[in-house]
């Protein structure tokens, strides 16, 4: 008797199941590495528009290598994490590598409407030494921005026309030296944590009164925009 040229009769075809893009969530990490950067300024580190810029990180549109590699060597973010986003952000450091570019906004952080990126308007780049930021400060490139202080009221620890180094990670809050928008005005200011979601703002001079507010109340228009990791001036002669 003739045997069925079929081996397969009765079995389940397997079907291949739709593998992932690899590069799922590249929109994500490309505005993680912008860190605080406008899209603007992104944009133009890169060689490309500010409306191309924003479809990628939508991922309406996916980049192409020339723009990936921009990105790598500009903001020297490691080309696998882009892509995958597995292993680390940045590439290791090396001795060619030693400074990193961070936004430095011209604005006072006791004044202007909103956070210093929206009320500073386009940043100038500046270089500093990677390794300091990342061993000595213990803060991420990519989140870090440099602004100055203006007034007197955390005399004196910080002096009016200090530069503040200032980390946009203020999670989880502890007590310490902030950058907070209060009533729509930024100010520098000094945090404790205390029970029940209520945090006592204070300042170094005792001339300014301190008070409390409640993160859990909706209704407060108080906003921690950065914590404060190093200040710097210039002396006079």
């Amino acid at each position: 008797m003739a045997r069925s040229s079929s081996t397969t009769t009765g079995r389940s075809q397997a079907k291949a199941e739709p593998r992932e893009p690899l590069s799922k969530g590249i929109g994500q990490r490309i505005e993680q590495m912008r860190g605080r950067l406008t899209q603007q300024a992104f944009a133009k580190s890169i060689g490309i528009s500010k409306s191309t810029l924003i479809r990628y990180e939508k991922e309406d549109r996916l980049p192409d290598a020339e723009v990936i590699a921009r990105i790598c060597e500009t903001h020297r973010a490691d080309f696998t994490w882009l892509i995958t986003g597995k292993g680390d952000p940045f590439v290791p450091n090396t001795e060619e590598e030693e400074c990193v570019q961070i936004p430095k906004f011209d604005i006072g952080a006791s004044a202007g409407p909103g956070s210093f990126v929206e009320a500073a308007g386009e940043p100038e780049l500046i270089s500093v030494d990677l390794q300091w930021l990342r061993q000595d400060l213990h803060v991420c490139p990519a989140e870090v921005s440099m602004i100055y202080v203006r007034g007197d009221s955390m005399q004196p620890t910080i002096m009016d026309g200090d530069m503040l180094l200032v980390s946009s990670r203020v999670e989880p809050i502890r007590d310490g030296i902030y950058v907070s928008r209060y009533d729509g005005l930024l100010q520098v200011k000094r945090l404790q944590r205390q029970p029940k979601g209520v945090v006592r703002v204070t300042s170094d001079n005792p001339a300014y009164d301190s008070f409390a507010v409640n993160l859990q109340d909706e209704g407060t228009d108080f906003a921690i925009v950065g914590r404060v990791v190093w200040v710097g001036r210039k002396l006079g002669f």
